[in-house]
């Protein structure tokens, strides 16, 4: 490195009686922009331009065979001529640096001017040598830079640690890896480990990891820079991987033997120009390898551009890095309006600058069909680019994620449906990326890549747990099904065979994508009439292969948008591309459903596509028109209902003899039970609009209890009708009426506790309807439980009730040898008995001793009874219970009208 234009680098001489400084037998200087060679006494001005302040390695090599002289300037030959001598060197010369001298009589007799700058790394061999070898930084073994082979005299020289020769190693390595762990490690395991290791072992100045690649062994480039030979560096290199990294519950080692390093060549990245037709041209200077230069951007020159010099480590060769030039703005500005977009072409120059002027200018788009087939022209050149950057590719996804917010569902965006999905699939496979998986999240669209390791593939699910309007969106990748998702697909095994395991390079492994829309508004189909999409749409597709007719299916999860609370019937369905001349529609071949309530549905499917679940809608829905009249009318109904219900209650508790007979006790429990199921039924959609899930898992709880309390005693009453009409002597229940409390009131009690132990969240609010706002309601969420729990149950009940009445009708059948009259007394109380369906009725309007009462304590005038006149009349209910038990008297008069079935044979009665 000089510091003035005139320098003179070193010279050799020897006893000659010429005092020319230009007959030299060996010399190097400069003057300007050429390199001034001396050999043999004779000079060579070499054109090369030489910027001051700059450091410069120039070797000169000489062939005597071939008669050949080479100049070489930072590796590149700038000078090659055919002298036509086999000279060699004098001996017994002197060599100088920093001048240019003579020798005479054995002194120095002539100078030139001092060296003013730096000089560096002085070699010379007494051998040819390759241009490979001279970039190796060998020592010389004829003169080399080590102190003893020079005589500094009065100068000192200095030391600088920043002036070493800097190598580049090629490192192969084979290791053993060690794992404690249920799964075995993949290629990223092992890749990660290596990289942690080679990080820690190679820091600091000496030595940088500039490359680095994993499959079946280790292959990696390290930057040394250092005063050591080579032959040093390789032994330092050899020892820091002589040993066992461990990391959690992975571990690798390497042996002595195993681990090969060599030198290797590598040339400056030479001299380049960019073209650019949006940002402007640069010019890329002479650039060593593994080394970033930065330039002015031509219209902003505040910022820069920058080009890395790279190195295949394949190739072992330096190689221009595409440039970054996204801090440089362009030209020419962008036009204001997506319809001037039309002429622009998409470079990989401008492409991010072209996609965040679209986002920028959608909010005050129109979004027409013209609109939207340029907005998706210029998105489909970008994904034709060799390579598209994560921020590329997240700013294409919010173009795409703002047109699916807008929710069209005309035909404008059905044209687009079928580009749109083929662009984001593109842009996955294309986006770059080093980790095992990256994934893009935007509000309405997110997608997820990685590339497995084939050779330890056992099957993987793709799954997103959550989803609220783009908020805590998070896709996740396991090995195992998901027990619960929103969304998930789960690969088999057999799909091995298509990631392109035959490849031992792991660049070569297929990708696997995964994809979720928020959305349902891109998956319109025309051709569907009594079907609508009830799920978000998943997709997934492996890179460069046809995923059909697998033996082992794909399994597709799916979370109901709105529940089937309907049982109606789902299809499993994928986007056939083909459909509808071409603009997509739902199919079904190749996919079944598995299993469905109304929450889920599993589909199994033997290909991969994008996948969704078809809610059938052949039974019409009703609108919320009439679903308010039907709703009114069945509050009206129940409100009628625990009106009557309600004063049948009071009529019997406040006379207290139309209570004191076990069926009016029945009658009464009955009607309790049947009153709270009406209260909470006309409650609970006001109780459920508070959206409290412990408000609605009560109310839940409430109307489950108290319908199956209702159906309880129903079949307590024919119970009881049948004991008093079929085993009428000799019948005798101690408690009997706490008997049936106990079971009326707790069998159903037993029912509640078992399904809420089990899951509380059987119950809840299912609807959420905006449609039918009415219709919310807090029930029994799983069918399963259902059945089992009301319908199983119920069905029981109607089994008892229907045996007690066959066996009652067989009872009286078999009376109609007896006399007429009491033939027409056991068909009364049959009639009477019967007509308690009808409660308030039969039990208050027609029941002779409810009316008697009624004219005793409620009338006057002529219409009112007195209890002389009541009492005229038997009353089985007014003897006095004794001894804790309710007594009845055996009178074969009145025996079958009274039901106490309490008949010890002390009783009597009064007449």
């Amino acid at each position: 490195m000089a510091n003035i234009s005139s320098w003179a680098a070193f010279s050799y001489d020897t006893n000659t009686t010429s005092t020319d400084i230009n007959d030299l037998e060996l010399g190097l200087s400069g003057e300007n922009k050429q390199l001034r060679l001396y050999l043999f006494g004779t000079r060579r001005d070499i054109e090369i331009d030489l910027a001051l302040f700059e450091w410069y390695s120039v070797c000169c090599l000489w062939d005597s065979r071939k008669q050949l002289l080479e100049v070489y300037c930072n590796g590149h030959l700038v000078h090659s001529e055919t002298i036509g001598s086999a000279e060699c060197l004098q001996p017994n010369g002197s060599l100088v640096l920093g001048h240019l001298h003579k020798r005479k009589g054995g002194f120095i007799v002539r100078v030139s001017n001092s060296f003013i700058g730096s000089l560096y790394y002085f070699q010379m061999w007494d051998r040819v040598m390759g241009q490979e070898e001279l970039l190796h930084c060998t020592m010389g073994n004829t003169v080399s830079w080590k102190e003893e082979y020079w005589n500094f005299s009065t100068i000192h020289p200095v030391a600088d640690r920043h002036l070493r020769c800097v190598s580049f190693f090629n490192v192969d390595m084979n290791f053993s890896l060690f794992y404690k762990t249920e799964r075995a490690p993949d290629y990223y395991d092992a890749r990660n480990l290596l990289e942690n290791w080679f990080s820690i072992i190679f820091t600091g100045e000496e030595f940088v990891v500039t490359n680095f690649k994993v499959s079946y062994f280790c292959k990696a480039i390290i930057k040394a820079t250092s005063l050591d030979t080579q032959e040093v560096l390789i032994l330092k290199i050899k020892q820091l991987l002589n040993d066992t990294y461990k990391e959690g519950p992975l571990s690798l080692s390497a042996k002595p033997e195993d681990v090969a390093v060599k030198p290797i060549v590598l040339m400056d990245c030479p001299e380049s120009f960019s073209h650019t037709a949006y940002k402007g041209n640069y010019s890329w200077p002479l650039t060593s390898p593994a080394t970033k230069v930065e330039v002015s951007c031509k219209k902003n020159p505040l910022q820069s551009a920058r080009r890395s010099c790279g190195i295949n480590i394949e190739r072992e060769q330096a190689f221009w890095k595409k440039p970054n030039m996204t801090e440089c703005k362009l030209l020419k500005e962008l036009p204001n309006n997506i319809l001037d977009l039309h002429d622009i072409t998409i470079t990989e120059d401008n492409a991010q600058d072209v996609v965040q002027h679209i986002l920028y200018l959608l909010p005050d788009a129109t979004l027409n069909m013209k609109e939207l087939e340029i907005i998706t022209s210029k998105i489909s050149d970008i994904v034709r680019l060799a390579d598209v950057s994560m921020t590329l590719a997240e700013t294409v996804l919010s173009i795409l994620d703002y047109i699916l917010l807008q929710k069209m569902e005309d035909q404008n965006i059905r044209k687009m449906t079928n580009s749109i999905l083929k662009t984001t699939e593109e842009i996955g496979y294309k986006v770059t990326y080093m980790e095992r998986n990256t994934s893009l999240i935007t509000t309405s669209l997110s997608l997820l890549v990685t590339r497995p390791d084939p050779s330890a593939f056992g099957g993987l699910a793709f799954g997103v747990s959550s989803y609220d309007g783009g908020m805590d969106l998070e896709i996740t990748v396991q090995e195992n099904p998901f027990k619960k998702a929103l969304a998930s697909v789960f690969l088999p095994k057999s799909l091995k065979e298509f990631l392109g395991i035959k490849h031992s390079d792991p660049d070569k492994h297929s990708k696997i994508q995964f994809k979720f829309f928020g959305t349902t508004s891109l998956f319109v189909d025309d051709s569907l009439k009594k079907e609508r999409l009830n799920t978000y749409v998943v997709s997934a597709s492996i890179e460069n292969a046809t995923v059909q007719n697998l033996n082992e299916p794909v399994t597709i999860t799916l979370q109901h948008i709105d529940q089937n609370t309907d049982n109606a019937a789902v299809h499993c369905v994928f986007w056939d591309f083909q459909k509808n001349n071409g603009l997509g529609g739902w199919n079904t071949s190749g996919c079944e459903m598995e299993y469905t309530d109304m929450n889920y549905t599993i589909c199994f499917c033997n290909h991969l596509t994008h996948f969704g679940v078809l809610l059938d809608l052949a039974r019409t829905e009703i609108d919320p028109t009439h679903d308010r009249i039907l709703t009114l009318i069945s509050y009206a109904g129940c409100g009628v209902s625990s009106l009557f219900l309600g004063i049948t209650l009071v009529t019997y508790l406040l006379l207290e003899k139309l209570r004191r007979d076990n069926p009016s006790k029945i009658l009464l429990n009955l009607c309790a039970a049947l009153l709270m199921l009406n209260v909470v039924f006309l409650v609970n959609s006001w109780l459920s609009s508070f959206n409290q899930p412990g408000l609605c898992i009560t109310v839940a709880v409430l109307l489950h209890y108290f319908l199956l309390a209702a159906f309880t005693w129903m079949c307590l009453e024919s119970v009881h009708f049948y004991l008093a009409l079929v085993k009428v002597f000799n019948v005798y229940v101690p408690k009997y009426i706490l008997k049936c409390f106990i079971a009326g009131w707790g069998i159903p009690a037993i029912v509640i506790t078992i399904v809420l132990i089990i899951n509380k969240d059987f119950y809840g609010n299912g609807s959420h309807s905006e449609s039918n706002p009415f219709s919310n309601f807090c029930w029994i969420q799983e069918n399963t439980v259902f059945y089992i729990s009301v319908v199983a149950y119920v069905f029981l009940i109607f089994l008892t009730n229907t045996a007690m009445f066959i066996t009652v009708l067989l009872q009286i059948h078999s009376m109609k040898t007896r006399t007429r009259k009491r033939s027409r007394f056991w068909k009364r109380a049959f009639v009477q008995d019967v007509k308690r369906f009808f409660i308030f009725v039969f039990h208050c309007l027609l029941k002779e001793e409810v009316v008697k009462q009624c004219r005793i304590h409620f009338c006057w005038g002529r219409f009112r009874l007195s209890d002389y006149s009541a009492e005229a009349h038997y009353n089985p209910s007014a003897v006095p219970p004794e001894a804790g038990e309710t007594k009845r008297p055996c009178s074969r008069r009145i025996l079958p009208m009274d039901t106490g079935l309490h008949y010890p044979q002390k009783a009597g009665f009064f007449h």
